[in-house]
């Protein structure tokens, strides 16, 4: 019996040559700052609307409309074309992405003008939502890190997609978020999965106690658990509350410091880091820009 062939890493060298004489081709971002066949971070506390985003992100890319000043639909592009979105929402039941939805849909949509049987039309064709609260767990990681069948399967599953997001990714391991080689070992099978499925894998994170007692909410550390988690993907996006210190320099009256939540993107590769977004929430917990909520 023949020894199994090992693949080698090295037999493919870049074509310089090639690369010289020719022009690259345009980045293909799938938000703004995170490229397909790539996989970024969202981070924030509990209850900050990290789940509502992610379905917000979802929506605006399914239905090809615009959110949050142009982090999805581009910069003043508006309308863009819709794709597939699909959400695994680990700790989430049928009934309580059926009330966020309706909430999505009634502030979100209804603020871009899209008309109501259209956007219907566009989420039953481009958005996928598992909601897995109670049923057993999706684990990527096996006892020695190695990828799972369920990693397989879900591999399959996301293919055909422009945006895959894993809520939160916590639930989709049984490592210690501590220990930097299991991290840096989920992270490597997910960008495997990210660069065979064609799609932007967005995983939702939680952020540290620590970075919320001293203020760094906004920053690329601000992350629970292990930096080999953060250093591995190309693109995070902060959500962090206002202090009463980030209120004086935001201008934010006392009344709306509950509902205000400021948007951060500490680690962007391919752009120039974007300033700091100041969102509100509005009802059911749904992020727009101030002006956006009546």
């Amino acid at each position: 019996m023949s020894k199994r062939e090992l693949p080698n890493p090295f037999r493919r060298p870049l074509n310089i040559g090639h690369m010289l004489r020719n022009s690259p081709p345009a980045l293909d971002h799938v938000l703004s700052g995170l490229l397909a066949k790539t996989v970024g971070l969202l981070v924030g506390p509990g209850a900050v609307s990290k789940t509502m985003l992610a379905l917000q992100i979802g929506i605006a890319m399914a239905t090809g409309t615009e959110l949050l000043g142009g982090l999805v639909g581009g910069t003043g592009a508006g309308l863009s074309q819709p794709r597939r979105v699909i959400l695994i929402l680990a700790e989430e039941s049928e009934v309580i992405v059926w009330h966020r939805l309706h909430a999505i849909a009634s502030i979100q949509l209804a603020a871009t003008g899209i008309d109501p049987d259209e956007s219907a039309e566009l989420l039953k064709r481009n958005l996928v939502v598992h909601a897995l609260a109670g049923g057993d767990q999706v684990n990527l990681l096996g006892d020695d890190w190695e990828r799972t069948s369920a990693g397989e399967q879900l591999r399959e599953v996301c293919k055909g997609a422009r945006l895959v997001i894993l809520d939160p990714v916590r639930d989709f391991h049984n490592a210690d978020e501590n220990d930097s080689t299991a991290m840096k070992a989920l992270a490597r099978h997910i960008a495997s999965y990210a660069i065979s499925t064609g799609a932007a894998w967005l995983l939702v994170h939680h952020s540290s106690r620590a970075a919320a007692l001293n203020g760094f909410g906004g920053s690329a550390d601000a992350s629970r658990g292990s930096t080999a988690l953060t250093n591995a993907v190309r693109w995070q996006m902060n959500l962090s509350r206002v202090t009463r210190e980030m209120a004086k320099q935001h201008r934010i009256d006392s009344d709306q410091l509950s509902q205000s939540v400021l948007i951060d993107v500490p680690k962007s590769n391919y752009i120039e880091t974007p300033s700091t977004l100041l969102a509100r929430r509005g009802p059911h917990g749904v992020l727009m820009l101030p002006g956006e909520i009546a």
